[in-house]
């Protein structure tokens, strides 16, 4: 039984650091009140304790999972750690605090106050993941595509495989402009980058200019006036991700459900 303390952890924001506060926790037998990055704000007077990353503990704690929760509990967790809701890593490690004493059944306690918000975080990251695999556009800078997105979620990691599987012949670079991350594809090899500044693409090629025109143009000359449905159109792709797709950039969604250049409402 874990007993229920008024103390707050404090980590790096790492999966490794993570994995070093349900460490904490278990071997305390304590449930904290909330896990928190070193940048998130604290709202109570609880005491601090800092939760240093340490290598070993990690790798036992990553380790246990499938022993003890099932093989696929470690896809969901790190799906679910992938989630920018606040409250994520309290609500991890409320659920493997729960996974642990009941094992791999934990899964499946759908309604379970501990385990439900975990899976839909889970869900929310891999369904943002999957929009982008269709919504994401990459433009030809020459030597490399480029792209930049703007997801709730960390999703990059899940993006790895789709885009280096499509591409595997290209330099390509995916900056997350909401978390300031990259995906970067060179030489059949992908690696992911932190940066503290947007990067600055070059300007596009007339060539390239010339096809994302066609692009525009094949996108309206398809469309049914007849059959133009708004609201649908919002739900199948919603519009915070119009400002990234090249055939969408520059509208809005007006009042009456009609879409005018950006241009002509100023």
């Amino acid at each position: 039984m874990y007993r229920k303390e008024d103390i707050v952890y404090r980590y790096d924001g790492s999966w490794a650091g993570f994995l070093c506060c349900v460490f904490a926790a278990v071997y305390s037998k304590e449930q904290p009140f909330a896990v928190l990055t070193f940048e998130q704000p604290l709202l109570t007077l609880f005491e601090e304790r800092t939760i240093e990353t340490e290598t070993e503990k990690a790798r036992r704690v990553e380790q246990s999972f499938a022993k003890k929760l099932g093989p696929d509990a470690r896809p969901t967790l790190m799906r679910a750690f992938l989630c920018d809701d606040p409250d994520r890593d309290t609500k991890l490690l409320r659920m493997l605090l729960l996974g642990y004493k009941v094992g791999p059944a934990a899964f499946n306690m759908l309604g379970h106050a501990d385990v439900a918000p975990v899976l839909e975080m889970a869900r929310s990251t891999v369904s943002e993941a999957h929009q982008y695999k269709g919504f994401l556009r990459f433009a030809d800078y020459g030597d490399f595509l480029g792209a930049v997105i703007e997801p709730k979620n960390q999703v990059l990691p899940l993006l790895q495989k789709h885009f280096c599987q499509r591409y595997p012949e290209e330099s390509f670079l995916i900056y997350d402009r909401t978390h300031r991350g990259a995906l970067l594809h060179q030489a059949h090899k992908a690696s992911y980058v932190r940066l503290d500044e947007e990067p600055c693409f070059p300007e596009v090629s007339k060539e390239e200019e010339g096809f994302q025109d066609l692009w525009k143009t094949f996108y309206r000359t398809i469309a049914i006036k007849a059959r133009e449905n708004p609201q649908l159109r919002r739900s199948n792709c919603p519009m915070r991700y119009w400002g990234q797709m090249t055939e969408l950039k520059g509208e809005l969604q007006t009042g009456n459900g009609s879409i005018q250049p950006v241009k002509a409402l100023l």
